[in-house]
C-alpha cells in the first residue's frame, strides 16, 4: 500500500492540496492501493476531546503529586510546577465546554461571531494546558513551538530522545503509529510543506522506520526543495530514516517511485528524487515539470472532511504553479517551481463542477501564488456559463489589466468573494527595489473597484525590506488603517510580516544591489531556508523588528483578528453567508 500522510500543523478550515493531487494521479495510472490521512486535523480533534484527553489530565495530576514531593526545585522544575497548577484549575473548569466548542464550529454556530470567538479562545486555552505535562512545548489551534529549533537536524534529532517534550513523538507513537503499521505499507509519503511541519513530519518517519525498516519513506514539500544543494553538499542525516525525497513537483515522481521500489528498484530512474548512494546524496536531474492539464481533479476521498474546523466545506483548486511575474526580489517561488504552468480554465473549472457534486462542497481556495489575469477572465465565463453557484477566493497580483472590460465585475459575478493581494508596500521607491511592477495609481483603483463591487480584500505588508527606512514603511501601514473605505469594507484583512531573506529569491543571487553583505546561517542550522545579513542602507535588523512589532500593533487595532484575520477560508465563509442572509431577507 502506498501511505500519504500530512502532519501537523495546518489550519483547521480545509484540507491541503498536495496529497488528494498524489492520489488521484497515482489511481489514474493504476496504482489503487492508496490511502490518504490528515494527521493534523485527527491530531487535533484527538486532543480537543475530553474523553480521548482524559489520561493527559491524570498524568498532570500525577506529575504535580511527584514534583510536590520533592524537597527543591530546579528553575525549569518550578516553572512546570506553575504550568501544571494552572492545567489542574482550568481543565475542569472547561472539560464539558471543549467537545462542544469544536463542535460550534462545525454547524451555525460559526456564523455567530461572539461564539466562534469564544469557541477558538476555549480551544487555545485547552490546549494550552491539555498539553503541560510536555512544558514548555505548546500546540496552538494554527501552530506548534517547541525549544528545539526545526532548521537544525541535530535538534530535531534530540527532540526524538525527549517525548517528554516532543509530544508529537508520544502521541504519534501511542495513537497513530500502530494503525498505520496494521497496514501493508511499502512506501510511506510524508508531506512537509511548512517549517511548522518539519519536526512533526520527520518525528514520524522516524518512528515508522524504527518499527518497520522495510517501508521505504519518502518525504516531499518545498521545504526540501529549497535545500536540495545545501544536501547534495554536505549529506543530511535525515537519511538516517528517509530512503528519499521529492522535491519540486511530485506527481510523476511518486508514481515512478512506485513502480522503482515495486519492480526494479533503480532509484536513479526517479525524477525529481534526492536520495543516498553508499553514503553519498544523489539529486536526480533535470528536474521534471508536470503538465497540468493532463492531471485529474484531486481526490479527496479519505479525507476526514467532516473533522474540519468549518460548517461548510472549502477545497482547494489550483490553476497554475509558479509565479507568471517571476521578478519579485524577495520572493523564491520560482525557485521552487522552476517554470510558471497554467491549467486550461475549462480544466478547472470541471474541478470545481466535480468536487462541488462529489463533496457537497461550494466553496473553493485557490492555492495558486498568483492567478493569471487572462485565466481568471476565462474561468469566472465558464463559471457563469455553466451556471454553477460557487463562492471562491484567491491570490493574485496587482494589475492593470484588471481594470479593463469590466473584469471585477465578472470576477465577482462568477462567485469571487475576496482577493488576496500581495500589497508589500505603499511606498513607490520601496515597490520598484522589491521588482513589484507595480504603480500606485493602479494600486488605487483597484482597491477602490474592489469597494464598489463588493469583493471582499487581503493585504500582505513586509516591513523591514532591504533600503526601506522607518518613514517609508510607516507609510504602508497608514495607507490601511487611515483609509475608512478600506477598513470598513466587507471581509477586509491585512497581515503584516517581518521581512526573511530566503534561499532561492534574487536578494541571495545578487545581495550587493540591495546593499546586502555577510549573508550566513548558524553552523548547525542545515534545514534553514533563510540568512542573517548585514545591510549597508536602511534599517538592520534589530531595527526592523522594532518597527514591525508597532506596526504590527497599529494594524491589530483597526483591523479586528476574528475571523477574517484569523483564517482565510473562514473570512470566505462570512462573506458568502452574509450574502446570503442579505438575499433571503
Amino acid at each position: 500500500m502506498v501511505y500519504l500522510v500530512f502532519p501537523s500543523s495546518w489550519h483547521p478550515s480545509q484540507p491541503y492540496l498536495s496529497l488528494p493531487s498524489l492520489k488521484a494521479y497515482l489511481h489514474m495510472h493504476g496504482i489503487q492501493d492508496v490511502k490518504q490521512r490528515d494527521l493534523a486535523i485527527e491530531l487535533l480533534d484527538h486532543l480537543c476531546t475530553w474523553e480521548r484527553t482524559k489520561p493527559l489530565y491524570e498524568r498532570i495530576i500525577d506529575e504535580l503529586r511527584e514534583l510536590g514531593n520533592k524537597p527543591r526545585h530546579s528553575q525549569f522544575e518550578q516553572e512546570k510546577y506553575a504550568k501544571l497548577r494552572e492545567a489542574e484549575e482550568v481543565i475542569p473548569a472547561l472539560k464539558y465546554e471543549i467537545d462542544a466548542a469544536k463542535d460550534s464550529l462545525r454547524c451555525e454556530d460559526f456564523y455567530d461571531l461572539d461564539r466562534y470567538m469564544e469557541s477558538l479562545k476555549i480551544i487555545d486555552v485547552w490546549l494550552d494546558n491539555i498539553l503541560a505535562p510536555y512544558f514548555p512545548s505548546q500546540l496552538t489551534v494554527i501552530g506548534s513551538q517547541m525549544r528545539y529549533s526545526p532548521y537544525s537536524t541535530k535538534e530535531v534529532f534530540e527532540s526524538f530522545t525527549n517525548p517528554n517534550e516532543n509530544f508529537f513523538y508520544d502521541i504519534y507513537k501511542e495513537h497513530y503509529l500502530p494503525s498505520i503499521l496494521k497496514e501493508d505499507i511499502d512506501i510511506l509519503g510524508v508531506s512537509i510543506t511548512s517549517v511548522e511541519q518539519i519536526i512533526p513530519g520527520l518525528t514520524l518517519a522516524h518512528l515508522v522506520k524504527q518499527a518497520a525498516p522495510h517501508i521505504h519513506i519518502t518525504a516531499g514539500g518545498s521545504v526540501f526543495t529549497k535545500l536540495v544543494d545545501r544536501m547534495e553538499r554536505d549529506g543530511s542525516p535525515a537519511f538516517q530514516f528517509l530512503d528519499s525525497m521529492i522535491v519540486h513537483e511530485g506527481e510523476t515522481p511518486m508514481l515512478k517511485l512506485v513502480e522503482e521500489v515495486r519492480g526494479g528498484g533503480d532509484l536513479s530512474k526517479v525524477p525529481n528524487l534526492v536520495w543516498e548512494d553508499k553514503g553519498k546524496v544523489r539529486v536526480n536531474r533535470p528536474f521534471a515539470k508536470e503538465e497540468l492539464n493532463k492531471l485529474p481533479t484531486p481526490d479527496f476521498d479519505g479525507m476526514p472532511l467532516d473533522l474540519y474546523f468549518s460548517p461548510e466545506r472549502v477545497l482547494p483548486i489550483m490553476g497554475s504553479r509558479g509565479c507568471y511575474w517571476e521578478r519579485c526580489a524577495f520572493c523564491s517561488i520560482p525557485f521552487d517551481h522552476m517554470d510558471f504552468h497554467v491549467r486550461y480554465a475549462e480544466n478547472v473549472v470541471a474541478d470545481v463542477q466535480k468536487l462541488k457534486e462529489k463533496y457537497n462542497c461550494n466553496y473553493f481556495f485557490f492555492t495558486d501564488e498568483a492567478l493569471p489575469i487572462n485565466f481568471m477572465r476565462t474561468f469566472a465565463n465558464k463559471i457563469i456559463e455553466a451556471d454553477l453557484d460557487i463562492k471562491w477566493t484567491g491570490e493574485l497580483k496587482f494589475e492593470k489589466s484588471l481594470l479593463t472590460e469590466n473584469r471585477m465585475e465578472l470576477l465577482y459575478e462568477s462567485g469571487c468573494r475576496k482577493l488576496i493581494f500581495g500589497l508589500e508596500s505603499y511606498n513607490q521607491r520601496v515597490l520598484d527595489s522589491m521588482k513589484k511592477g507595480v504603480e500606485l495609481e493602479v494600486i488605487d483603483r483597484i482597491v477602490e473597484e474592489c469597494v464598489r463591487i463588493g469583493i471582499g480584500m487581503h493585504f500582505y505588508l513586509i516591513t523591514g525590506f532591504p533600503t526601506e527606512t522607518p518613514t517609508e514603511a510607516r507609510e504602508s501601514v497608514d495607507f490601511v488603517v487611515n483609509n475608512p473605505r478600506i477598513l470598513n469594507s466587507p471581509g477586509f484583512s491585512c497581515i503584516i510580516s517581518q521581512f526573511d531573506l530566503e534561499k532561492g529569491t534574487p536578494l541571495e543571487n545578487n545581495p550587493s544591489e540591495w546593499g546586502i553583505t555577510d549573508l550566513h546561517t548558524p553552523p548547525d542550522h542545515d534545514l534553514s531556508l533563510g540568512y542573517s545579513y548585514k545591510i549597508s542602507t536602511g534599517m538592520d535588523s534589530e531595527e526592523a523588528e522594532v518597527l514591525y512589532r508597532e506596526l504590527q500593533e497599529k494594524i491589530n487595532e483597526k483591523v479586528s483578528t476574528f475571523p477574517d484575520n484569523y483564517s482565510l477560508s473562514d473570512g470566505l465563509l462570512y462573506l458568502g453567508h452574509h450574502q446570503e442572509e442579505l438575499t433571503t431577507s
